[in-house]
């Protein structure tokens, strides 16, 4: 599964604002927004993954879409109306953010993570390597988790649960993308350090320990979420 760059201009693109905000509101209301882009480097992508929309040209720039590829790249007219080959996947994003009136993922953000990346330029449907792609999801997770998870703000929308402060930490625990769950399982080391970022609020547990936390939690909190650490009380 690769990370995808994909591009939005809003001065130029047939998607203008308008239709982006009427998708932060579909997305709220239905759980199920999807559309399609275009993709420069259609040979590298493929249905189920991960992408990120950027947004560039003028105006406050940054990530206002992460989400899943869900289909094969096609072949269909070109958007812009000048006849060049153009192949388009459909998408299905997770979260939106509008960078116009709220915290967003900035694309100075993104320079200073990642200096030697070139993020204003470029086209649409750039495929990142694995590292860069995982240090990009866990940036992304990051900052959702900061700026949303603790109050939910009126420049976030939610593709995959009601947008509140509740369902939101609900839906990073049960629905973890994979580089994220692969990385955690290859770099996991047990600290006792501060928790700094929500890097480390995850935990590797197995199967068993996640059946034995979810009985302890129905059992106890009436099904809500429970810290990982109520594991370590339990008797053996």
């Amino acid at each position: 599964m690769s990370v995808v760059i994909l591009r939005w201009n809003p001065e130029i693109s047939s998607y203008g604002m308008n239709r982006f905000k009427n998708a932060m509101e579909e997305a709220r209301n239905t759980q199920n927004y999807m559309l399609n882009w275009s993709v420069w480097e259609h040979e590298k992508v493929h249905c189920g993954d991960r992408f990120f929309m950027l947004r560039v040209g003028k105006g406050k720039t940054g990530v206002v879409m992460s989400g899943r590829i869900v289909s094969d790249p096609y072949h269909d007219e070109d958007w812009s109306g000048k006849g060049r080959m153009t192949y388009y996947v459909n998408i299905q994003p997770d979260f939106l953010v509008d960078t116009e009136c709220g915290a967003h993922l900035s694309i100075r953000d993104l320079e200073k993570a990642f200096p030697r990346y070139v993020w204003k330029e470029g086209h649409s449907g750039m495929v990142l390597n694995d590292s860069l792609g995982t240090k990009l999801e866990w940036l992304w997770v990051n900052f959702l988790y900061n700026a949303f998870c603790v109050s939910a703000k009126r420049n976030f929308a939610s593709n995959l649960c009601e947008t509140n402060t509740e369902s939101a930490p609900k839906t990073y625990h049960y629905s973890m993308v994979v580089p994220l769950q692969l990385d955690l399982v290859k770099n996991f080391f047990p600290s006792k350090r501060p928790v700094k970022n929500v890097r480390q609020n995850f935990h590797c547990i197995c199967a068993n320990c996640r059946n034995i936390y979810n009985d302890l939690r129905n059992d106890t909190n009436g099904g809500e979420l429970l810290p990982f650490e109520s594991l370590a009380k339990l008797k053996r």
